[in-house]
């Protein structure tokens, strides 16, 4: 039997990006050396009546817009570099750690869904930033080293954050100019969320409505006048996390129509609330790894409850890799938290293009993003 090369494989396969590369194989000796990680630390504003009502809580404002981010830049000797970015308030010494262990390593050598790192709270900006490389050098698009396309187009909501019944209507009519189906709104204890949520059915009628309450309350009796109320007004997609304890959360979820979202702490604590019957759907949370989202969200599927991407209201390198995670996973039916469209800017080039409420996952290599080096200067810190 004839035995091919790996280059010659690769040419065979149509593997151009690799096949490219001026080495005779592809892995230990392929050009896809890590020669150098630029890190940048920058702050982007959230745009203006986006997060809290002023009553609420003003020093709200500082969780998103104030949050510090790392960006990311992976060169490599092949000439082909890859973009990742970190959730907020990361330490830059772990990932200056993380960076001087990557340099010089090949990225093909590496294990990229169980990327092992000296300080875990960069990895996922490296993990984004391989894929991203990685994926340029095969010529397939993140999606694809993550199991394949189940979905061209990943649905999307507008956000808000606590809201009084006059900025919800503001928020409301946004979103309908949007053209978002969806909007997700936060409560707690005290907040006239019901009134906020009559004022979206009042000027958005066909708009669905999601609030994350945070598990702020503590038992389904102080709960459920509010779930009732919400429950009536008729335009509600999903309440999230109104408690913690998932037998309290099950009698609520009995208690109600509406459907009770749960975001897990592990794959253990979703098996347990299905168990109970104290969710229909699940909000897989920020994940820690693209490739533990995709795995979440087929646990998800095994429970036959569909899912959704959550998020720290990210940039526009980490949105693009969860569009990516959620282009893989075909139980991610749910309005995903893709927000970067809501800061002042995302720090790329072209904006993750958003119409009717979806994202339209990238069909290009790697993350199918450029970063805005000019507005990374702008917004550094």
């Amino acid at each position: 039997m004839t035995r091919l090369t790996r280059q010659q494989f690769l040419g065979a396969s149509g593997l151009a990006g690799l096949a490219a590369l001026p080495t005779s194989a592809a892995g230990k000796s392929e050009r896809l050396k890590i020669t150098k990680i630029d890190i940048f630390q920058v702050v982007v504003p959230i745009q203006e009546d986006i997060v809290n009502s002023p009553e609420f809580d003003p020093d709200a404002l500082t969780e998103f817009p104030k949050g510090p981010k790392i960006i990311l830049r992976l060169r490599t000797d092949s000439g082909l570099t890859g973009i990742g970015e970190t959730s907020r308030n990361v330490p830059k010494a772990g990932a200056l750690e993380n960076a001087a262990y990557l340099k010089g390593q090949n990225a093909l050598d590496l294990n990229l869904p169980r990327l092992k790192l000296p300080s875990a709270a960069s990895r996922s900006a490296f993990e984004i930033a391989l894929y991203d490389v990685v994926g340029k050098a095969f010529g397939w698009p993140v999606y694809q080293l993550l199991g394949g396309l189940a979905q061209e187009r990943v649905h999307v909501p507008y956000w808000c954050g606590r809201k009084n019944a006059v900025d919800a209507r503001r928020v409301a009519q946004r979103t309908v100019s949007g053209r978002f189906t969806s909007l997700k709104m936060k409560g707690r204890p005290g907040d006239p969320i019901v009134d906020a949520v009559r004022a979206v059915k009042e000027t958005a009628p066909d708009v669905k409505v999601t609030v994350d309450f945070n598990r702020h309350y503590k038992t389904a009796e102080e709960f459920l006048p509010i779930g009732r109320a919400l429950d009536q007004l008729g335009n509600m997609r999903t309440i999230e996390d109104p408690v913690d304890d998932l037998s309290e959360l099950a009698r609520i979820a009995n208690a109600l129509d509406t459907a009770i979202t749960l975001t897990p702490r592990s794959a253990k604590h979703m098996v347990e609330a299905a168990r109970l019957g104290a969710c229909e759907l699940i909000n897989t949370g920020p994940s820690p790894s693209m490739m533990s989202f995709v795995t979440n969200a087929a646990l998800a599927a095994a429970l036959g409850m569909p899912c959704w991407h959550g998020s720290g209201h990210e940039l526009g390198i980490k949105d693009a890799a969860m569009v990516h995670s959620c282009a893989a996973a075909a139980n991610c039916t749910l309005p995903s938290d893709i927000l970067s469209f809501q800061r002042v800017d995302d720090l790329i080039v072209k904006p993750i293009p958003i119409e009717n409420s979806q994202a339209i996952v990238p069909r290009s290599p790697g993350l199918g993003i450029e970063l805005d080096e000019d507005a990374v200067r702008r917004y550094a810190v």
